[in-house]
């Protein structure tokens, strides 16, 4: 599944759920253009992905990703509730990255139980 955030008639960003974390889960990636910062359409369309994946039959939880360098895109699941995983050695793919991925989750019981 993959969604487009939009604001004033302009392409504001994306989302999407990817099936690369094994069975039973769903990773949810986005990417807002940078004028669209900080107006929370991340959160928003995490929030949004989020409901979307645990509607999935077999879904059980949900995962974000996100390179130790983007405090940003940290900020989206702390502000939704998801679990801090971990860390781990990971290839940066853009000059500004560490190369650490950091690993949040929400269960599907604690996402429904928020509700």
């Amino acid at each position: 599944m993959i969604v487009g955030a939009f604001l004033d008639g302009r392409i504001a960003g994306g989302g999407g759920l990817h099936h690369r974390i094994g069975e039973g889960g769903l990773e949810i990636g986005y990417w807002i253009h940078p004028s669209f910062l900080r107006r929370g359409l991340a959160t928003r369309a995490a929030r949004l992905l989020t409901d979307a994946a645990f509607t999935v039959p077999g879904i059980t939880r949900v995962e974000i990703h996100h390179d130790k360098a983007n405090r940003a895109s940290a900020g989206v699941p702390r502000k939704l509730g998801f679990e801090w995983i971990d860390e781990t050695p990971d290839e940066a793919e853009a000059p500004a990255e560490l190369g650490i991925e950091c690993r949040w989750r929400m269960q599907k019981e604690a996402w429904l139980a928020r509700r």
